[in-house]
């Protein structure tokens, strides 16, 4: 998950999307470990104080081992933040125990991302003209678009310590190119940050086998996490399965890095308010939350911010066969109504966004409405399809008064005509996500948008006049909705990965509702609530950037506790 930037989903050649078979999420992006870890069944909303939800896996007092290890650092998921933690403990000494759910490296949502963001490395240092990017300048900017909502010692170390993070990939085979990203950020040209990755995903986990063996990491894939291991207030290690056996791992400390919650719609709803959030690369996610209850039940206090890294190709529906994911336009083009900038609508007919901003800034600004108004409807009539089938976004737009100064996105959509668009639409009619009417009124009586005619009328007068009264939304945005027949699509949203989670320090040390440290216990990555806000920042590969920094001070910090 990416997810902004596609932040983080590759676009390299090449790409193997074995590892895109259950959907894993992330892409911005740079997304945390795919390997949530856990057999356990999805937790219900708790009490004040944290209980076993019902039907999860028996807690640790409950748990028989049938067999047990000892080791020195044992992580918990082998994505993003988990390899790079693993590798660093191992380097700096500790005997590391690896887990995770899924059944091989090829799996790993952090394989798929298109690359960190990070400050002072070698490829800023390296690249023509230099840069004058400085973790300060970051840090403010990162703190202001939060309003200082995330762990300020934190962020600010882990902005420090991402060049080293960088190093650790670096090592393994990694090689970097600074580029400026297609949305509009705030970091590009002379300053720079975002690092795209060279190599194809299907070497990068070739380089991961090749490390963690090297490391001489211990490494168990299809191993669930059941519960952590504790006594007297710290965790000693975890309880697990592997092969259907029992296993107890004693560890002087545990490092949780599985990647959010995702695939698991009970914790959507705990912690988004919503059971709509779809996997963007289609199927099911890995990510099920198991590292974050886990820590709940030993103790951890959570977080207060919860979000997602979205998916910005386009609108998603669980009735549809080609939802938008990681390939752009290897969908159903119907779905670009939901992203375009068309007219778009809540279950009340009525509008709810300025439509712009998920065309312009889909991973950030425009990311939290379609999240809380989920499923949101976008409503284009013939015109218009006639228009994005023959000319496309870009000759549509410009021809409306949008330029390269003003419209920054622009030169993305360049030559993409939606030239399937009538078959696409048909196929949403068939799977029952699309529809068609004579009339406005037609549409809103067969969805029950009570306010759509209403809503058209009005948004109409502002087409005409030029001039979005209502929310703001630049002129070459407005699309008149007047000739007949006319089109709605149900749009729900989608997702790289979801972030929320553990509560932590500047050391990554889980830490107890009156912010004591619980022993032992550490968390990285998206399962690490402190490091992130709602929306998605402004910065491609900012998450992935944040899950290996995480990772590295996670590690860091879990040997010299040793």
């Amino acid at each position: 998950m990416t997810k902004g930037n596609n932040e983080e989903v590759v676009g390299n050649e090449g790409l193997d999307r074995r590892s895109f078979l259950k959907g894993t999420a992330l892409g911005a992006l740079g997304l945390a470990s795919v390997g949530a870890l856990s057999a356990c069944s999805p937790a219900k909303e708790q009490a004040a104080a944290p209980q076993e939800p019902e039907g999860q896996a028996p807690a640790a007092a409950e748990f028989k081992p049938e067999e047990t290890f000892d080791t020195d650092v044992v992580v918990v998921g082998c994505g993003g933040a988990g390899f790079v933690a693993a590798i660093n403990a191992a380097k700096n000494g500790a005997k590391v125990v690896c887990i995770d759910k899924v059944e091989s490296m090829g799996y790993q949502n952090g394989l798929f991302v298109s690359g960190p963001f990070a400050v002072d490395t070698p490829t800023l240092q390296n690249k023509e003209g230099g840069t004058t990017l400085e973790v300060d300048e970051v840090f403010y900017h990162v703190m202001n678009y939060t309003h200082w909502t995330p762990n300020p010692p934190l962020m600010k170390r882990c902005l420090q310590e991402s060049k080293n993070a960088i190093a650790i990939l670096s090592d393994v085979g990694y090689t970097f190119k600074e580029v400026n990203f297609r949305f509009e950020t705030p970091f590009i040209g002379e300053k720079g940050g975002m690092h795209l990755i060279l190599e194809p995903a299907n070497e990068r986990a070739e380089m991961w086998n090749k490390a963690i063996e090297e490391a001489g990491i211990d490494m168990h894939f299809d191993t669930a996490l059941v519960s952590l291991a504790t006594s007297d207030g710290a965790v000693t290690g975890v309880n697990a399965v592997q092969g259907g056996k029992n296993i107890l791992i004693n560890a002087k400390a545990v490092i949780l890095t599985s990647g959010g919650y995702l695939g698991n719609r009970d914790l959507q709803e705990r912690f988004l308010h919503t059971r709509k959030l779809n996997v963007a690369a289609g199927g099911e996610s890995f990510c099920t939350g198991d590292t974050i209850i886990a820590a709940e039940n030993a103790g951890a206090a959570l977080e207060k911010t919860y979000g997602y890294c979205p998916c910005e190709y386009g609108g998603t529906h669980s009735k549809a066969s080609r939802p938008a994911k990681q390939d752009k336009y290897d969908q159903n083009y119907a779905f670009k109504f939901g992203l375009y900038g068309c007219l778009l609508v809540d279950a009340q007919g009525k509008r709810f966004i300025n439509e712009g901003l998920l065309c312009d800034y889909p991973m950030s600004y425009g990311s939290e409405q379609i999240l809380k108004h989920s499923p949101w409807y976008a409503v284009v009539d013939q015109s218009y399809v006639d228009a994005m089938t023959t000319q496309g976004l870009y000759n549509y737009t410009t021809a409306k008064g949008a330029t390269s100064e003003n419209w920054f996105i622009g030169n993305y959509f360049k030559e993409r005509i939606l030239d399937k668009l009538p078959e696409d639409i048909e196929e949403g009619i068939a799977e029952g996500w699309c529809f068609k009417a004579d009339t406005i009124e037609e549409l809103a009586d067969k969805l029950g948008l009570e306010n759509l005619p209403a809503t058209v009328a009005e948004y109409n007068k502002f087409c005409e006049a030029g001039v979005d009264e209502q929310f703001g939304a630049s002129p070459w945005y407005l699309s008149p909705v007047k000739t007949g027949p006319f089109y709605v699509t149900e749009n729900e949203p989608s997702a790289w990965s979801t972030f929320g989670g553990i509560r932590i320090d500047d050391c990554c040390r889980a830490l107890t509702i009156d912010n004591e440290v619980i022993p032992g216990l550490f968390a990285a990555g998206t399962d690490a609530g402190s490091l992130y806000y709602s929306p998605y920042y402004d910065i491609p590969g900012f998450c992935y950037g944040l899950c290996i920094d995480s990772g590295y001070i996670a590690s860091t910090e879990a040997v010299k506790a040793l």
